[in-house]
């Protein structure tokens, strides 16, 4: 998939949310969050990510934005392969839905679609020390829920738990990593 397609995916998939926010009369604010993130494979090792993300909050909860993390991890058998300094590289658009509370934690639904730059080393599980350099791209998508905290008006911590793939497929034999993801961050608005 190209990032082209994928950039367009994104575009109509919030496009219908940004026409009924812009209705409202309220204006929103924008938040970056910075965050670190830790995926548990289904192969059962841990990538380790810090991620910034920068949305627009509306005032009636949609929160539309951009990210980009950067996850590693330094092995990874899958599918018959041994991979080694596994660097993931993904850029994404992102949306979040935020439920109206009155309280100080407030919940919150999330998504983000988009492309992931990949490079490892790889080599075949009988012949470890025989390494190949790749070098490629993947679809990129997250899911998942979680809760902020007002430190103050202007600052949230959050955590969140949601299911995560760098190189989505629908080819059983492509590499894939993907799992439980765990993110843990701030809000500054």
């Amino acid at each position: 998939m190209t990032l082209k397609k994928i950039l367009f995916g994104n575009l109509l998939l919030i496009l219908p949310f940004l026409s009924f926010a812009q209705d409202k009369t309220n204006t929103g604010t924008f938040s970056v969050s910075p965050a670190f993130e830790l995926l548990r494979s289904t192969h059962s090792n841990l990538f380790y990510a810090p991620s910034l993300k920068v949305n627009y909050l509306f005032s009636n909860g949609l929160e539309p934005g951009f990210g980009i993390e950067y996850a590693t991890t330094p092995i990874h058998h899958d599918n018959g392969y041994v991979l080694y300094k596994l660097k993931f590289l993904p850029i994404y658009g992102n949306l979040k839905y935020n439920f109206k509370t009155t309280k100080k934690i407030r919940p919150y639904v999330e998504t983000s679609l988009g492309i992931s730059f990949n490079k490892y080393d790889i080599a075949e599980d009988p012949t470890p020390d025989i390494k190949s350099k790749v070098s490629e791209e993947g679809f990129y998508v997250y899911t998942g829920l979680g809760a902020k905290y007002s430190i103050t008006p202007k600052l949230n911590t959050f955590l969140a738990v949601g299911l995560k793939g760098y190189k989505m497929s629908t080819n059983d034999l492509d590499i894939n990593p993907h799992g439980l993801s765990f993110m843990l961050g701030f809000t500054f608005l």
